[in-house]
């Protein structure tokens, strides 16, 4: 039967193919039927293995003219990379096929990408005599698959495809898997199935059961998995079943995975901060209405000690005793109640500061000294001091930072070891030009599941009654407050190491002068002071320990500038900050256009200023200041000037 097909035909098809077309002799056949002599016909095939025939499409893949590659061997081309050319041989006689992806080699340049089909010839004796192909310049191709490999390393993606028949999953690369500690791009889904969290199997297997039968459109899931090192991380997870059997069943399925642990770690910052501001504002307010009452508590403690010193003759010794045994008992219940008063104000982001310059390795060296009787017994203390540039900042805040750092660090650490423990304390400048003070300790570590809850509020790890979970977050809201940062990293069972990180301050910054008394001028004898507060028990204690001056009080802004227009003076205005109506700053924005003299007679009572106006007037105002609660010498020398 004649086909029609001619040897024109043949040449026709050959010379015009659109892929690179070859045919390849060996001087003499070799046969590959003894595996012992492999390595031998592949030496012989090196140097004897010719090209005798190209087309055109094949000469520009390899950048030479035709009378150039025929008789060529492959020695001529592949001298540089005979191993990697022995490897896509072997493939090829051992099957007698093969198709391969390589870079075939040009006498410039790295090279050309080609794809291609190889086919080996045998003579009668079932020797092979040497090839044929066909191979497609994928040079192209190869580039922008370099790219989006490259592209996709550099993000937290990673491409999967899963075989149900061959029970194989596979992950496009092994970059992706190394950074969790995992170095094989192929696994059983299985193992990979092992690293996810029990937890979150069950909505794992729904969304692949609901994906399977159709009802969604696409595989979806958040899970945690296991790294190498322990630590969970939260991975997202989507998918599309590619191929199916006859009867629907699943044979392939590909897709990606997301790294989101770092994005999930920063929203649940933001949240945690968003809680935080919305409970600082509350406990601003709070704050403020204890300390009405507090300050009553604290100076009626104040007179009815007064009241026992004038017993002191007639009372049987005994008795004056309990008293006094009882009067420091609520002393010091308002003390700790103040101090829970003050931790609740330090959440609200609205200190009242006293802003200066200062050096951070002198106070953590401060700090250090304080609490140095209760680090001795845990551990061994290592200074390693550093210069730092100065610091502007409220001087007490930061104070109240580090002595909570190295009392935690301390606590840490279990008492009975302290020569095989360690805190070690360093400061240092950050290349951007920060102050660095680093806190850290060889105690227990935190956990990776509590790391991150750390800075919340009331999110303690200790027993109940030895923590209340305020001393970090209150922490991070001084140093943020400050434009500060700080963090805290841990491997469990070998300790914590919590960094803080403070800007300079500009250069031309000076210190402040934070809680100047402007005296007033002193009267010969008693002084005339006007009481204004709005807590009427509040007015009564005052002017009950402020015996021997003569005290006037009044319970609203409005009643104090009557009596004031009205021409009464006085040398001390004692005038509480937050009052309705006519607040403090209000009265005192009124004094002047009454005699000029005034506003610097006013000492201002606060029990917390929690709104911005009062934040921005006392930042304006020189006055002295009196935070609520106050004892009997304090209220003497806002009075006084002493």
């Amino acid at each position: 039967m004649t086909t029609g097909v001619s040897s024109d035909h043949v040449a026709a098809l050959f010379s015009q193919h659109v892929a690179g077309v070859f045919v390849a002799v060996l001087d003499e056949p070799i046969d590959w039927s003894d595996p012992a002599g492999h390595e031998a016909a592949l030496d012989y095939a090196f140097d004897h293995l010719r090209l005798v025939a190209v087309n055109d499409t094949m000469c520009a893949q390899y950048g030479e003219p035709r009378d150039r590659l025929l008789g060529t061997v492959p020695r001529d081309r592949w001298g540089a990379r005979a191993a990697e050319w022995r490897e896509h041989m072997r493939k090829l006689y051992d099957v007698g096929q093969a198709h391969h992806t390589l870079r075939a080699p040009r006498p410039e340049g790295d090279g050309v990408s080609v794809e291609g089909e190889y086919i080996c010839t045998y003579d009668a004796a079932g020797r092979i005599t040497g090839h044929v192909g066909t191979q497609r310049d994928v040079t192209d191709r190869e580039r922008i698959a370099e790219r989006l490999r490259a592209a996709v390393a550099s993000t937290d993606l990673g491409i999967w495809e899963i075989d149900f028949a061959a029970d194989t999953m596979t992950f496009e690369g092994d970059r992706w898997l190394e950074r969790f500690g995992y170095y094989e791009s192929t696994m059983r889904p299985t193992w990979w199935r092992s690293l996810i969290h029990p937890a979150d199997m069950i909505e794992i297997q729904a969304a692949h059961a609901a994906h399977a039968a159709g009802t969604t459109p696409v595989f979806r899931a958040e899970y945690r998995i296991r790294g190498a090192s322990g630590d969970w991380l939260m991975m997202l997870a989507s998918g599309t079943i590619t191929a199916r059997t006859a009867d629907g069943t699943p044979l392939r399925m590909v897709g990606t995975t997301v790294d989101i642990t770092e994005r999930r770690r920063l929203q649940s910052r933001l949240a945690a901060s968003e809680r935080l501001a919305a409970l600082g504002t509350l406990a601003a307010g709070v704050a403020h209405e204890i300390n009405n009452p507090l300050t009553y508590i604290a100076l009626t403690a104040e007179l009815v000690d007064r009241e026992v010193v004038a017993l002191s003759e007639s009372a049987p010794p005994a008795r004056i005793t309990r008293l006094r045994e009882l009067i420091e008992q609520v002393r010091e219940g308002s003390d700790r109640v103040r101090r829970i008063v003050r931790d609740l104000q330090s959440l609200s982001r609205i200190p009242d500061e006293r802003i200066t310059v200062f050096d951070p390795v002198e106070i953590i060296a401060r700090c250090l000294a304080i609490v140095e009787h209760q680090l001795r017994h845990r551990a061994a203390v290592e200074r390693v001091f550093g210069p730092t540039p100065r610091v502007r900042g409220d001087i007490g805040r930061i104070e109240q930072v580090f002595l909570n750092l190295l009392v935690n660090a301390a606590q840490a650490i279990p008492e009975g070891a302290a020569d095989a423990n360690r805190i070690r304390i360093t400061t240092s400048t950050s290349a951007d030009g920060r102050a660095v003070i680093e806190i850290g300790d060889t105690g227990a570590g935190i956990a990776t599941d509590v790391i991150e809850r750390i800075f919340d509020p009331f999110f303690t790890t200790k027993p109940i009654g030895e923590g209340t979970g305020l001393g970090l977050p209150i922490a991070r809201n001084i140093v943020v407050g400050m434009g500060g940062d700080i963090d805290v990293t841990s491997t469990p069972g070998r300790g914590a190491v919590f960094r803080v990180l403070l800007p300079a301050a500009p250069a031309d910054a000076v210190a402040a002068i934070a809680d100047v008394i402007v005296p007033a001028a002193r009267a010969i004898g008693p002084l005339r002071v006007l009481v204004v507060d709005d807590e009427a028990a509040v007015g009564a204690s005052v002017a009950d320990l402020l015996a021997g001056h003569d005290v006037s009080v009044e319970t609203s802004g409005r009643a104090a500038l009557a009596r004031l227009r009205d021409g009464e003076r006085f040398d001390r205005i004692l005038c509480d900050l937050m009052m309705p109506e006519v607040s403090g700053m209000d009265l005192y924005d009124q004094l002047a256009a009454i005699d000029p003299a005034l506003p610097a007679r006013v000492v201002f009572v606060t029990g917390g200023a929690f709104t911005e106006r009062a934040r921005s007037f006392l930042a304006r105002v020189s006055n002295p200041r009196l935070d609520k609660p106050f004892d009997l010498a304090q209220l003497l020398t806002a009075i006084t000037g002493t």
